[in-house]
């Protein structure tokens, strides 16, 4: 099963993904930005986010290849088909590819309702606007399920064996 986790920024997903793996005895694919971003002590344009996208989708490739029970994602094109329209106003036609093939048995939203916390890699510490970002993924993922409140990882585990 590929499960994606995804959502505005500080909403839990790498927390979320860790933990969804661990207690499956999956495998976690971290999220590449990071470790992009790191790379470049963050410094970046809209040139960089397909490299960002194709990163993520060769690391999932790489971490299914052994076909493991549960694969767990934390985040996949759509995070960079949203980084891009809302900071550059575009989206790049390999990251609209991309999203439109890459299929996810199971897609786990989450609302930004935990505390900010502070992060270099961050750019949206206003909680309306990670509420205007999480619209926008609801929108571009009509069937993901939300996950929020305290409690997530028992709320994923619990859509994850009824699905």
């Amino acid at each position: 099963m590929r499960i994606l986790i995804t959502g505005p920024e500080s909403s839990g997903k790498s927390t979320l993904a860790r933990a969804l793996a661990w207690s499956l005895d999956g495998i976690f694919v971290a999220e590449q930005a990071r470790t992009y971003l790191q790379e470049r002590d963050n410094l970046y344009g809209p040139a960089d986010l397909p490299q960002i996208c194709q990163r993520q989708l060769t690391a999932e490739k790489t971490f299914a290849a052994p076909m493991p029970s549960y694969l767990v994602c934390d985040t996949g094109p759509e995070v960079i088909y949203v980084w891009s329209e809302v900071k550059y106003g575009q989206v790049a036609p390999s990251v609209r590819e991309a999203l439109r093939q890459v299929k996810y048995d199971l897609t786990l939203l989450c609302a930004p309702d935990l505390p900010w916390t502070y992060d270099p890699q961050r750019e949206h510490p206003e909680a309306s606007d990670r509420w205007k970002i999480f619209e926008r993924y609801r929108i571009l993922l009509p069937d993901a399920r939300i996950i929020r409140g305290q409690e997530r990882t028992a709320t994923a585990l619990r859509l994850i064996t009824t699905s």
